[in-house]
């Protein structure tokens, strides 16, 4: 038989577990300023530790998707140097779809421009975490050299 087994930040339906959440509004609360109950240090600790995975995990989806961007711009730099009629082939879905570079290169041109604008909103959303951070460590008085230690 088989076991699917769930990473233990989360339950099943795709909830945050109950000490994530109350780790998540603690760092919430104490980012917005607004006053709430005293965490504890481990709850301190968590929530700084959560606020870092995320950051973490934006600045690589970042480069990841940069990354991306960069291999439509050499595509495109390749298209400039055939004919329109020239065929090409493109991965659609898993599927190998053979097509012309005319009927292609807008598409790339399209997914190209996509991807940029997913990438400002994660910078956007990394500014933002990057700022919760900060105005965490201020409030809880981490140290620049112990932060990643605490």
């Amino acid at each position: 038989f088989w076991l699917k087994i769930s990473p233990p930040h989360s339950i099943p339906n795709g909830e945050t577990s109950f000490c994530l959440r109350a780790a998540l509004a603690g760092a919430m609360a104490a980012a917005s300023g607004k006053p709430s109950e005293e965490m504890t240090p481990q709850q301190v600790q968590a929530a700084f530790q959560q606020i870092e995975k995320e950051c973490s995990t934006y600045l690589n989806k970042i480069a990841e998707l940069e990354q991306e961007v960069n291999e439509h711009s050499l595509v495109l730099k390749a298209f400039e140097k055939v004919e329109p009629e020239r065929r090409c082939f493109r991965m659609v879905g898993g599927v190998l779809v053979e097509r012309t570079v005319a009927e292609v290169s807008p598409a790339i041109k399209q997914n190209q421009e996509k991807i940029r604008q997913v990438v400002n909103k994660f910078e956007d959303e990394l500014k933002k975490k990057t700022q919760m951070r900060t105005e965490f460590i201020q409030r809880y008085g981490f140290k620049k050299g112990s932060a990643a230690a605490a």
